[in-house]
């Protein structure tokens, strides 16, 4: 894949404010008073900002934190010095609040209205800020409107100190840390098919599992899950797992332990929270069953609870001896297991499997839920205990 390249940024145009003839109408108090609120939209859609554009000496200021988010860029604030930057990659801007001076990739720019701070929101010139992260700026005059264009290439997701993004077309996982500039993490192998969802789980102030959900088929069916363990800064596992069906996924992530268990197709990946995989399981040998992708409700060092997504069967592993047993078999009666057993089992309407699902496990008891989809989805508790 090719390395991505930030559009070019039209420097020039970085340090004009969004200002606008003084003849018109909301210049002055009064006038300003009666007139309606300035709208905002992104690529012909309403922007939907919480905090609503201001309007103060012939200049538009939008909401910084909010803006960004709109364009896929993380802001962060640092209060010594009061200094505001805002970055994607490709893209690093520095403000400092009440301050005319600026800097974009670097480099000194002087604005024509400085960031201020109204009732704790922090408020920037609009087209400064938006030409610096790419988008285009027009003001739509007969209908008091700021017009954002934007090609957005990433999918963005923040939690802690830090960011990441996820290049659609090319694979590429960028990280920022506290507002520093994005860096590539990794080259990965994501391929876009429709949508993608980006969510991020800590496990250490070094490590983070972002997890990239593309979902796509009618009606949804398909979902690839792509797993990133990014420790310092740098992928050390990647993993994906297609789900086909409307089964529900309720794969575990984050262990008691501090460590994680991540999927790829029939392959379990155990990662302690330095992202160093400390396991490996193949769960095709594991349970006999030949899916391709598995489930994960249950794991710790004695044991595992999987489940084969096509074939749907929940299952103990043992991991010490190995032994696999299908819970099914010893919790239900025969009845029910004939109607599982003649259910097809890529069946669309039929969402539930064996219909078990693991709540936990209390000494040698695990407890399980079980879903009668012939009794109105009602669930009932039960208990099945691990010979010691």
């Amino acid at each position: 894949m090719k390395t991505y390249i930030a559009k070019t940024i039209a420097l020039a145009a970085l340090a004009a404010g969004l200002t606008f003839p003084a003849a018109m109408s909301f210049g002055g108090q009064a006038a300003h008073a009666a007139a309606p609120v300035v709208s905002v939209t992104l690529n012909q859609g309403t922007a939907g900002l919480k905090h609503e554009p201001l309007l103060e000496g012939g200049s538009v200021y939008l909401p910084l934190r909010e803006t960004g988010t709109l364009l896929s860029s993380r802001t962060t604030w640092i209060a010594e010095g009061k200094r505001i930057l805002v970055n994607r990659p490709g893209v690093r801007v520095e403000m400092t609040l009440g301050s005319k001076q600026a800097k974009v990739n670097g480099q000194d720019y002087t604005l024509t209205a400085m960031p201020k701070n109204v009732d704790g929101v922090v408020f920037v010139p609009v087209r400064f800020v938006s030409e610096a992260l790419g988008a285009n700026v027009q003001w739509k005059a007969e209908e008091r409107r700021v017009e954002l264009q934007f090609e957005n290439f990433f999918s963005f997701v923040e939690k802690g100190t830090r960011g990441y993004w996820l290049h659609r077309n090319t694979g590429e996982l960028y990280v920022s840390e506290s507002g520093e500039a994005a860096t590539l993490a990794a080259d990965t192998a994501f391929e876009l098919q429709r949508y993608v969802e980006l969510s991020v789980e800590t496990l250490s102030p070094s490590t983070d599992i972002v997890t990239a959900v593309d979902n796509y088929g009618e009606p949804g069916i398909n979902n690839d899950v792509y797993r990133f363990v990014v420790a310092a800064g740098k992928l050390t596992l990647e993993a994906k797992t297609h789900y086909w069906g409307v089964h529900p996924i309720r794969d575990v992530a984050k262990l008691p332990n501090g460590h994680a268990v991540v999927l790829d197709g029939a392959t379990l990946y155990e990662v302690d929270p330095a992202g160093a995989t400390t396991a490996t399981h193949d769960l095709k040998a594991l349970t006999g069953y030949e899916d391709e992708a598995f489930q994960v409700e249950w794991y710790d060092e004695a044991y595992m609870v999987v489940r084969p997504h096509t074939t749907g069967w929940l299952t103990l592993v043992d991991r010490t001896t190995g032994e696999a047993t299908r819970l099914a078999d010893a919790l239900l009666d025969e009845k029910k297991l004939e109607a599982y057993r003649t259910m097809p089992p890529t069946e669309l309407d039929f969402a539930n499997w064996d219909g078990l699902r693991v709540v936990g496990l209390e000494g040698n008891a695990l407890k399980l839920k079980h879903q009668w989809f012939l009794d109105g989805g009602k669930e009932v508790d039960l208990t099945y205990t691990i010979a010691p």
